[in-house]
C-alpha cells in the first residue's frame, strides 16, 4: 500500500514541479526583487518631490499673502490720506456749515472707493451728507462709525455694513473733526465700498481654484473676496466648509498655515493697524498635479524597463539552468521507474556540470547493485514461506554490508525466538490445564458461599426491621412523655394562678375586716350620742318627746348595726381559715405535681435513651447489611472471575496447541 501511495503521487508531484519549475522560482524571484526596488526607488522620490512642492507651495502662499497684505495695507494708506486730507482742509479753513456742506459736495466721485464723498456728523447730532437726508428717528452720535471716530486722531476703518442708501455693502472710515482753535466738532467720515478691496485681491491666484479674502474681525465679515457677491456674508453663515474652519481659526486668534480637511492649505495673517485678517487657500491636491504627472510618466518608464529585464532574464535562466535540470530530472524520473540504463549529456564548467558527472557515476553504481537486490529478494521470499536456514552468498560492499549482517541477524534471532516460543507453547498448555482445574473448584465454593450470605443476609434484614420498629416506638413514647410533661406544667401554672387570686381573696378578707371595725366604732359612737339625746330629751320634758323617739330608733338603728358587723366579722374570719386552708392545699398540689413534672422528665429522658440506643442498633444493623451486601457482590464476582478463568484456561490450552502446530511449520537450523 505504501508503495502504491507513492507510485500515485508522482505525477501530480512532477505536474507540480513542471509548473513551478526552478526557473520560474528564479524569474519570479528576480522579478519580485526588482519590483519592489523600483516601486522603492519611485516612492522615495515621490516622496522628495512631493516634501520639495509642498515646501515650495507654502512659502508661495506665505509669500502671496504677505503681498496682499502690503497691497492693502498700500490702499488703505491711499484712502486713509486722502481722507485725512479732505478732514484737515475742513479744520484749517475752520469752515462754517454752509462752506463745509459746499465742500462735502465737492468730495463726491472724487475716489473710486468712496464715490459718496466725506460726510459730517456734529457733536449736537446732525449729519451733513452730499446725497443722503437721514430721517426724523436718525441719530448719528449712536452710530459705530461715529462712537470709534470721536475718539481717535486719525482716521481708522470701522465695522463693516448694509448702506442702505447705495444698497451696497461698506466699511466706515471715521476720525475726529476739530475746529481752529482744537475744539471737538464731531466726525469726519466716508463709506468705502467693499467692492473696491475686493479689486486687490481679485487678481491674486494660487494655482487653479486657490485665492484670498479679507475678513473684518469685530463682525466676522468678509468685506474682500475675489466673488463679489460674497462681500458682507457673515463667516457664521458658513458650516462644514473651508469658509467655517477658516472662521474658527480667527475665532481663535490661530495665525499661521494649517491643512484644512488634508486637501487645503489655509494660510491665516493679520493686517497691522486694523481688525482685519487676510486668508489665503490653495488646494493641496493642485500642488501636486505636477508630482502625479511626473510618477505616471516614471512609472510607465519603469515598468516598460522592468519587462524588457524580465524577458532578457527568462531567456538567461532558461538557457543556464533550466536546460541542465530538466536533463538530470528526466535521468532521474526514469531511474525511480527502474530504468537504469540511463546516460547523461550535459557538460559544463559550472556546478551543474560537476552535479551531471557525478550523477552518471550514481547511475553505474546502481547498476551493480542490481544482484544484491536479486539474492536478497530471494531470500526474503524464503523466508516467507518458511525457511529460516538461508545463506548469503554474493560478498557486499558499502552500505549493503549492513543489509546483509541484518539478514543473518534475523535469521539466528528468528530461529532462537521460535524456538523459545515452542517451549513455551507446551508450557502454558500444561499449565493451562491446572488453572481450568482450579478455576471450576472455585467457582463451586463461590456458589456455596453465595448462598450461606443470602440466608445471613435474609436474617439480618429481619432483625433490622424488629430493631427499626423498636425505635419507632421509642420515639413515639418520647414524644408522648414530653406531651404529659408540658401539659402538667401548663396545670402547675394554672395553679399558680389559683394561688395568686386566693392571696388576693384573703387580702380583700383583711380589708373588709377592717372597714367592719370601723362600722362598730360608728355604730357604738352613735349608740353614745343616742343615749345622750335621750337624757337631753328627758330633761326638755314634753318638748323633747319627739326627739327621745328618735333617740330610741337611732340606737335601736346603732344596736343592730353593731350586732351585723360582729356577725360579718365572724363570717369574714371564717372566710379566712378557708382561704388559708385552700391555699395551703394549693401549695401542697403544686409541689405534688412539681414532683410529678420531675418524674415525668427523668422518664423522657430514660425513653429518650432508649431510643437513641435503639436508632445507633439500626445503623449498626444497616451498615452489617451493606457488609454483607458487598460480601455478596464480592462472593458474585469471585464466582464469575472463576467462570471466566476456567473459559479462558480452556481456550488458552487451545491456543497454544494451535501455536505448536504453527511453530513446527518453520525449517530452523540445527
Amino acid at each position: 500500500m505504501r508503495s502504491k501511495k507513492r507510485t500515485d503521487e508522482r505525477p501530480a508531484s512532477r505536474s507540480l514541479m513542471h509548473k513551478w519549475g526552478i526557473t520560474g522560482k528564479l524569474v519570479i524571484a528576480i522579478v519580485a526583487t526588482i519590483v519592489i526596488m523600483v516601486g522603492a526607488l519611485l516612492l522615495i522620490v515621490r516622496s522628495r518631490v512631493s516634501d520639495a512642492l509642498l515646501a515650495k507651495s507654502e512659502n508661495l502662499l506665505e509669500e502671496t499673502t504677505d503681498k496682499a497684505i502690503q497691497e492693502v495695507n498700500a490702499w488703505m494708506g491711499r484712502i486713509l490720506a486722502t481722507l485725512e486730507m479732505q478732514r484737515d482742509t475742513i479744520q484749517y479753513e475752520d469752515m462754517d456749515i454752509p462752506r463745509m456742506v459746499e465742500y462735502i459736495k465737492h468730495t463726491t466721485n472724487t475716489n473710486d472707493a468712496y464715490p459718496a464723498g466725506l460726510y459730517v456728523a456734529t457733536t449736537d447730532g446732525t449729519l451733513y451728507h452730499a446725497s443722503f437726508v437721514p430721517g426724523p428717528d436718525y441719530n448719528a452720535l449712536e452710530k459705530p462709525w461715529y462712537k470709534d471716530g470721536i475718539t481717535s486722531e486719525d482716521f481708522i476703518f470701522g465695522d463693516a455694513y448694509f448702506d442702505e442708501d447705495s444698497q451696497s455693502y461698506v466699511v466706515g472710515a471715521s476720525g475726529v473733526l476739530k475746529s481752529g482753535s482744537g475744539e471737538v466738532r464731531g466726525v469726519a467720515a466716508a463709506d468705502v465700498y467693499l467692492n473696491s478691496i475686493s479689486d486687490i485681491v481679485a487678481d491674486i491666484r494660487l494655482e487653479k481654484t486657490g485665492g484670498i479674502f479679507l475678513v473684518d474681525t469685530r463682525t466676522n465679515t468678509i468685506i474682500g473676496h475675489p466673488d463679489k457677491e460674497m462681500n458682507g456674508r457673515s463667516m457664521g453663515e458658513f458650516s462644514g466648509d473651508l469658509y467655517a474652519y477658516a472662521s474658527t481659526k480667527i475665532q481663535e486668534k490661530a495665525t499661521g498655515l494649517s491643512l484644512y480637511n488634508d486637501d487645503t492649505y489655509i494660510e491665516v495673517t493679520q493686517i497691522p493697524n486694523c481688525d482685519w485678517m487676510a486668508v489665503s487657500y490653495v488646494s493641496r491636491d493642485e500642488v501636486l498635479a505636477d508630482l502625479n504627472t511626473l510618477t505616471g510618466i516614471m512609472s510607465s518608464v519603469a515598468a516598460f524597463a522592468v519587462l524588457i529585464m524580465v524577458a532578457l532574464i527568462i531567456i538567461l535562466v532558461r538557457n543556464i539552468i533550466g536546460k541542465p535540470v530538466a536533463e538530470l530530472n528526466n535521468v532521474a524520473a526514469r531511474i525511480a521507474e527502474g530504468q537504469l540504463d540511463q546516460s547523461i549529456n550535459h557538460t559544463s564548467n559550472d556546478e551543474l556540470g560537476e552535479l551531471a558527472y557525478n550523477f552518471g557515476k550514481t547511475v553505474t553504481r546502481l547498476r551493480d547493485y542490481v544482484d544484491y537486490i536479486n539474492e536478497i529478494s530471494e531470500k526474503l521470499y524464503e523466508i516467507s514461506q518458511g525457511n529460516l536456514a538461508f545463506t548469503l552468498t554474493h560478498e557486499y560492499l558499502g552500505e549493503f554490508a549492513k543489509i546483509k549482517d541484518s539478514l543473518d541477524r534475523i535469521s539466528w534471532s528468528l530461529n532462537e525466538t521460535l524456538g523459545q516460543i515452542n517451549v513455551a507453547a507446551s508450557q502454558v498448555a500444561t499449565g493451562s490445564e491446572y488453572v481450568s482445574d482450579g478455576a471450576q473448584t472455585l467457582s463451586q465454593g463461590s456458589s456455596q458461599q453465595t448462598d450461606a450470605v443470602e440466608s445471613l443476609a435474609s436474617h439480618i434484614s429481619e432483625v433490622s426491621d424488629g430493631i427499626q420498629k423498636t425505635a419507632q416506638g421509642a420515639k413515639q413514647a418520647s414524644q408522648i412523655s414530653r406531651d404529659v410533661r408540658t401539659r402538667i406544667l401548663e396545670s402547675n401554672d394554672k395553679m399558680q394562678h389559683m394561688n395568686e387570686a386566693i392571696q388576693k381573696i384573703s387580702d380583700k378578707s383583711t380589708e373588709i375586716h377592717s372597714i367592719i371595725k370601723t362600722i362598730e366604732d360608728i355604730a357604738f359612737q352613735t349608740n353614745i350620742l343616742a343615749l345622750n339625746a335621750a337624757v337631753e330629751a328627758a330633761r326638755a320634758g314634753t318638748a323633747g318627746k319627739g326627739f327621745a323617739v328618735v333617740a330610741d330608733e337611732v340606737r335601736n338603728l346603732a344596736s343592730k348595726s353593731s350586732e351585723a358587723a360582729k356577725n360579718t366579722t365572724t363570717l369574714i374570719d371564717q372566710t379566712v381559715e378557708a382561704v388559708t386552708e385552700g391555699t395551703t392545699m394549693a401549695e401542697d398540689t403544686a409541689a405534688s405535681m412539681m414532683e410529678v413534672v420531675a418524674q415525668a422528665e427523668e422518664v423522657s429522658r430514660l425513653i429518650e435513651g432508649i431510643a437513641e440506643y435503639s436508632a445507633q442498633q439500626a445503623e449498626a444493623t444497616e451498615e452489617v447489611t451493606r457488609g454483607i451486601a458487598q460480601i455478596s457482590d464480592v462472593v458474585q464476582s469471585n464466582l464469575s472471575t472463576a467462570e471466566k478463568s476456567a473459559s479462558a484456561s480452556e481456550e488458552l490450552s487451545g491456543q497454544a496447541s494451535m501455536l505448536n502446530e504453527l511453530v513446527s511449520k518453520f525449517r530452523l537450523k540445527k
